[in-house]
């Protein structure tokens, strides 16, 4: 090896100087390292889109594509404070609405970005194909696309329908993971029967005991009408002192998040809530099914109401407000099972995830005989 000599040589010219060899010093990171000594800033601010201007903004695109089917009419929710791209509604999640309109059907394809629609203006009629299922969209519905599922929308109605879409783009081309693919024509073929449902098989106890059930990758439609049953017999719960009310959409197979990626709410938040601010190193956004109330992040003050749809970044303080003489309601949704998988998740100023014990069994020994916890398993005594 032959070595050369640089005479005098500073710090910087030999950053320079190495530059063009495709390397860098790691002492050049340390203002880096230093500036997230407390966690990171987020990413992204706090922000409201209100449902009347994305409504007719949606409404003007539709006119401005034309016809039915000559593209699909989506609007993305961009954060104004992120300024790298994809812009995003936070920098994993985007956010939008889409509208069908009369007659219409958007085409089938496929994606590695997983996606899913909480339907805002629905009818019995409509319904999402999803690798072979046909699923309903009525009225605050979730319906599920997971990564890479065929899937095209048909609107057969004279009214238009319209969702919430939601994307874990941000995530997917961070990882340099995105691939698409388009079927072919318009729409895919549906499953022959029943019998051969996997909604019916994985949103079912009873389920066939001759097969291996399919844990992930679920074509699913959690019912508005549904929910609203759980939702009514929790009653007056209050949940905990930061999100209220706060119910997952399960996988139903596994009983873990609702995607791999995604993990979706519904909250409830009594009159009178005034949740505790806390952060965490997830984001998300949430969509105002009812009632009004107000959101701040950073310490800025956000009103919302019915239809709105707001952003939370990433380790952004925040704290959810209801006002209001009723309960407010909202559809979420979390990049928390990504965040969880890179070990990276954490909140402040507490462990709120999953951190409350189960209610326990009421009847306790009169007179006991064995030690407390006898024959319990370790999540009922935690």
């Amino acid at each position: 090896m032959t070595e050369t000599v640089h005479a005098a040589e500073t710090v910087e010219q030999f950053d320079a100087r190495i530059g063009q060899d495709n390397m860098i010093g790691q002492w050049t990171f340390e203002p880096l390292l230093n500036s997230v000594i407390g966690g990171p800033r987020p990413l992204g601010v706090g922000y409201v889109w209100p449902w009347q201007l994305a409504r007719q903004r949606l409404e003007e695109a539709s006119q401005a594509l034309g016809p039915a089917g000559v593209g699909r009419c989506n609007l993305t929710f961009q954060n104004p404070g992120i300024e790298r791209m994809p812009k995003g509604t936070t920098h994993t999640i985007s956010a939008g609405v889409q509208i069908m309109r009369a007659h219409e059907v958007c085409w089938s394809h496929r994606h590695s970005m997983s996606a899913l629609r909480f339907v805002i203006e629905g009818h019995p009629e409509a319904y999402t194909a999803v690798d072979g299922e046909e699923l309903n969209m009525e009225q605050f519905d979730l319906i599920l696309t997971p990564r890479f599922s065929w899937h095209d929308h048909h609107n057969p109605t004279g009214q238009e329908i319209v969702w919430l879409d939601v994307l874990d783009i941000g995530l997917t081309m961070a990882v340099n993971a995105p691939f698409y693919e388009t079927y072919g024509q318009d729409s895919q073929p549906l499953r022959p029967g029943a019998a051969e449902s996997q909604p019916l098989r994985a949103g079912h106890w009873l389920r066939p005991a001759w097969e291996r059930p399919r844990h992930s990758r679920l074509p699913l439609r959690y019912k508005w009408s549904d929910v609203v049953q759980v939702l009514d017999a929790y009653g007056d719960s209050p949940g905990d002192q930061y999100e209220g009310l706060a119910l997952q959409y399960v996988n139903p197979v596994t009983g873990g998040p609702t995607m791999s990626t995604m993990d979706c709410w519904v909250q409830q938040l009594a009159p009178g809530f005034a949740g505790r601010a806390h952060r965490r190193t997830s984001s998300s956004i949430g969509f105002v099914i009812s009632g009004h109330g107000s959101i701040e992040v950073e310490g800025k003050v956000l009103p919302f109401g019915p239809g709105d749809t707001y952003a939370v970044p990433n380790y952004a303080w925040y704290s959810l407000r209801n006002d209001s003489e009723e309960p407010v309601r909202i559809f979420s949704v979390h990049d928390i099972p990504a965040i969880q998988a890179l070990g990276l998740f954490y909140e402040e100023p507490e462990p709120t995830l999953h951190a409350t014990p189960a209610p326990q069994v009421p009847a306790q020994p009169l007179h006991p005989v064995y030690r407390p916890a006898a024959m319990l398993d370790g999540d009922e005594t935690r």
